[in-house]
C-alpha cells in the first residue's frame, strides 16, 4: 500500500534546515553543500522508517495542478475527496469492535474495511468460500473472518507468501518485489485467536501456485491486495471457473498511486464479459458475476 501526500518544503519542517540553505555572513562558505547533505540524510531516513512498516512516500506537487502520474505509466492521478457524510460504520458496533481490534495489524484504511465487511456478509446466498490473496498482518482477513462468523458452512482463505510482494513486473510503477515483508504466519494467528475465530484458513505460499489445491469448492468473494499486476492476473485467472453467479471481486489497490500495475489489469478485466464493475472512490474496484 502507499501513502501519498503533498509535501511540506523541508525548511518549513525543519527550522534548522532553513538556516543552512539561506546562509546569512555568519553561515560557513559551504553551507549549501551541507544543507544538500543533511536534507538527503533526513529525507532518506523518514522514507526507511516508513518502509519498515510497509508505506511508501511519492511526492507530487500542486505546481501541476494536482494531477500527475508514475512513468512508464500514463494513468492520470489526482487527489479525491468527496462532500459525503453518512457513515454507517459508526452505527455498526460489530464492526467498530472488531476494527479496533485489527486497525494495527491492516493498512487498509476503515472506509475499505468497512465495504468488506459489507459485501463479505453479502456472500451468505452465494455458494463457496471467501479468498483473500495479500494478507499481511491479517486486519482484512479478520474483518472478512467476522463478517460471515455466523454463516454456516463458509470460511475465508487467507494466502500470503509472508515474505513480501512477488511477481512485480514492467506493468507496475513502484513496486519492485519484496515489499510488505514485515509480517508472519503466527502474527495471524495470534489475531484470529484473539478474536475466537476458526473459519479460517491460512494458505502460505505464492498463490495459486503454492497452495490452490487447499481449496476445493467454489469461491463467493476475491479480496485481492497483491500490489502488481502478474500477480493479480495469475490469482484471478484461477478463480474465474470457480466463480459463482453474484461472486464479488474486489482490488485493494485499483485507485492507488504507485499501483498501476493493479489498475492496469483492472481495466483489462473489464473487458471481460459477464461482470458488473464499479469504481469506488475510496479506492476499491468491485467487479461482480452477473452471468456465466
Amino acid at each position: 500500500m502507499m501513502i501519498l501526500w503533498q509535501t511540506t518544503p523541508i525548511e518549513e519542517v525543519f527550522p534548522v534546515v532553513r538556516l543552512f540553505r539561506y546562509p546569512g555572513p555568519a553561515i560557513m562558505r559551504h553551507s549549501n553543500d551541507l544543507s544538500k547533505t543533511l536534507i538527503t540524510f533526513i529525507k532518506r531516513n523518514v522514507r526507511n522508517v516508513f518502509h519498515r512498516v510497509g508505506f511508501d512516500i511519492k511526492h507530487y506537487s500542486y505546481r501541476q495542478k494536482g494531477v500527475w502520474n508514475n512513468p512508464p505509466s500514463t494513468k492520470k492521478h489526482q487527489e479525491i475527496s468527496t462532500i459525503a457524510t453518512y457513515s454507517p460504520w459508526l452505527n455498526d458496533s460489530d464492526f467498530l469492535e472488531t476494527y479496533n481490534q485489527i486497525k494495527e495489524h491492516t493498512l487498509v484504511d476503515i472506509y475499505r474495511c468497512y465495504e468488506l465487511w459489507a459485501l463479505g456478509k453479502q456472500t451468505s446466498d452465494i455458494d463457496g468460500d471467501i479468498l483473500e490473496v495479500g494478507v499481511w498482518r491479517g486486519g482484512t482477513g479478520t474483518i472478512l473472518a467476522k463478517a460471515i462468523k455466523n454463516i454456516s458452512g463458509k470460511k475465508v482463505f487467507l494466502a500470503d507468501t509472508f515474505t513480501g510482494v512477488v511477481k512485480a513486473g514492467n506493468n507496475d510503477t513502484c513496486y519492485k518485489g519484496g515489499e510488505h515483508s514485515d509480517t508472519s504466519i503466527n502474527i495471524v494467528k495470534r489475531l484470529l485467536a484473539s478474536l475466537s475465530l476458526s473459519n479460517t484458513e491460512i494458505l502460505h505460499g505464492i498463490f495459486p501456485e503454492d497452495s490452490h489445491n487447499r481449496i476445493n469448492g467454489n469461491i463467493s468473494m476475491l479480496h485481492c491486495d497483491v500490489d502488481v499486476y502478474t500477480s493479480c492476473k495469475d490469482i484471478v485467472e484461477w478463480c474465474l471457473p470457480r466463480l459463482s453467479i453474484g461472486s464479488i471481486l474486489v482490488f485493494d489497490d485499483y485507485g492507488f498511486s504507485g499501483c498501476e500495475g493493479v489498475t492496469t489489469y483492472c481495466d483489462e478485466f473489464r473487458e471481460v464479459k459477464g461482470f458488473r464493475f464499479i469504481y469506488n472512490l475510496n479506492g476499491h474496484a468491485i467487479f461482480i458475476k452477473i452471468e456465466s
